[in-house]
């Protein structure tokens, strides 16, 4: 399964235990193949010099290295490509996101982002949350939770 993650699911999954850690962690053993673009991978790596997290460079260095060994980075959508799907989302900074996980082809977009969760975007690419797709993951037997 190809599952695309946005830059706050990769955020909790390296600063917390919990549903995004176990997602993570799926990845780094390659039972799910997980995907971002550049986009989410930069707006990863600003999150986490802010000052909220109190990191220092090489924790820091130490989280991206991680990060890298559970998602593939792909290459971000084109500003035609953006252009083109302007209408869909109020946020346009999201933009790269919903179209990163449909260029890519992803079986899902994990989020928790209220807007990309909306049924528009949801007709769009599948939205899920990260709980949804471990309990879908759980009733198909492919994880135990």
């Amino acid at each position: 399964m190809k599952v695309f993650v946005d830059a706050n699911t990769i955020l909790s999954g390296l600063l917390f235990a919990g549903n995004e850690s176990a997602l993570l962690e799926l990845g780094r053993l390659r039972a799910l193949r997980l995907v971002c673009n550049e986009y989410v991978m930069q707006e990863v790596e600003r999150a986490l010099k802010r000052g909220e997290f109190s990191l220092e460079d090489e924790e820091r260095r130490h989280l991206l290295r991680y990060a890298l060994e559970c998602i593939s980075v792909v290459e971000n959508p084109t500003e035609e490509e953006i252009k083109k799907h302007y209408d869909l989302l109020k946020d346009k900074k999201d933009l790269p996101v919903v179209l990163g996980a449909k260029m890519e082809n992803c079986d899902c977009l994990v989020t928790g982002d209220r807007e990309l969760l909306s049924k528009k975007v949801r007709l769009f690419v599948n939205s899920v949350t990260t709980s949804e797709l471990l309990e879908r993951l759980a009733k198909e037997k492919f994880i135990r939770l």
